[in-house]
């Protein structure tokens, strides 16, 4: 493993970056600087991680992601960046200041419309021989990882459902700007008798999410990382689909970001995840955690199989990032460090990503059951 490595951990004191720089430093030999728009959080933060770890490791670093000049800046001495922040707009621009410097770059965006954004680098980016990763963490990230895993199961692979129910406190509306976002775009997709079908509320399906949270209605996501794989994997249906959150958030909530989307797109964007945190905070069970699946079905030697890789944890927070650090783990040992734009469920190696994530304390276990 590369021990000589720094990452900057771009929005490293929010609730996700937080989390981001304490497994950094317990799961990686690697330096991390926190970094952001306030400089004052990010010191507050490395005062803290430096009570727990070598304080050498610890950095804290001023980094506007809108402002080109301190991109340019902060990017100068290390060798990747760690976009942990809600910063989609300003996507490009970080990708464009990483291709100048020279290092490599990883995000967990979770908009769909990142990926074509950097898509248009994909040629520079290759051919500066660096390697960019997206799409990273649970939702995105784990659907393409697991219907991969799921394919060792078979000889025909018939059917591959992945599907999430998660429930969590949070206390920055901003972290929540990306789900109004996508509630205002809502527009899945999922695939069903070999073809792609645009999904509607009627095509939610009833999943069983064990103890945590039960038996729960889910609904389809759009998520580009599966768009390639029905063919790939010879999938006749594919889907990743996910519960509601409340019925304050999914019928008052999600109601008035569809009529204000209506008559403007954006409109009341803050003031709408600001309510969406009232309402997560007020009206939801205080059963936290995250409940993450693959339902698959095929045939082994000539009989019908189904098997479900079932996957939980009590933080939301920690079951984004354990994933990623499973993922840098292999970058670190090299076996995923190529050149080019990937999408993090489709470069891992399955097995090693889940072995390293029951290592750092999700529980995984999965079920076969074959049939006449």
């Amino acid at each position: 493993m590369d021990r000589s490595i720094t990452l900057l951990v771009l929005g490293g004191y929010g609730e996700t970056g937080k989390v981001f720089c304490r497994y950094l430093l317990q799961e990686t030999p690697a330096r991390v600087i926190v970094a952001g728009r306030r400089l004052a959080k990010a010191q507050a933060l490395v005062e803290q991680l430096q009570q727990n770890f070598s304080p050498e490791r610890i950095a804290a670093r001023h980094t506007d992601a809108a402002d080109v000049e301190s991109l340019r800046q902060s990017f100068q001495d290390i060798d990747l960046v760690l976009v942990a922040a809600t910063t989609t707009q300003w996507a490009k621009q970080i990708a464009e200041a990483a291709l100048e410097a020279q290092i490599d770059y990883l995000d967990i965006y979770f908009q769909q419309d990142v990926y074509p954004v950097l898509a248009t680098l994909q040629s520079q980016i290759k051919a500066a021989g660096r390697c960019f990763i997206t799409q990273a963490g649970f939702h995105p990230g784990l659907p393409a990882a697991y219907m991969r895993q799921g394919a060792q199961y078979f000889d025909q692979y018939d059917q591959a459902i992945v599907a999430f129910a998660m429930q969590t406190q949070i206390q920055d509306f901003q972290s929540v700007l990306e789900i109004v976002d996508m509630v205002a775009d809502y527009q899945p997709e999922f695939w069903q008798n070999g073809q792609w079908k645009i999904g509607t509320y009627q095509d939610a399906i009833s999943v069983n999410y064990g103890n945590r949270f039960g038996v729960r209605s889910s609904l389809p996501l759009s998520m580009v990382e599966i768009k390639s794989l029905p063919e790939q994997l010879g999938l006749q249906e594919a889907g990743v689909f996910t519960t509601g959150f409340n019925w304050f958030i999914d019928y008052v909530v999600f109601s008035l970001i569809a009529l204000s989307n209506a008559v403007k797109k954006g409109l009341f964007r803050q003031a709408w995840a600001k309510l969406f945190v009232f309402g997560l905070n007020t009206f939801s069970s205080q059963q936290a955690g995250v409940v993450f699946l693959l339902k698959a079905a095929g045939k082994k030697q000539g009989k019908h199989q189904t098997v479900e890789i079932f996957s939980d944890h009590d933080d939301a927070y920690e079951f984004t990032v354990v994933p990623v650090i499973a993922c840098l783990h292999q970058y670190l040992d090299g076996d995923i460090r190529q050149p080019g734009l990937w999408m993090m469920g489709h470069l891992v190696d399955p097995d090693k990503l889940i072995t390293d994530m029951q290592a750092m304390g999700i529980n995984i276990h999965s079920c076969a059951s074959l049939g006449k």
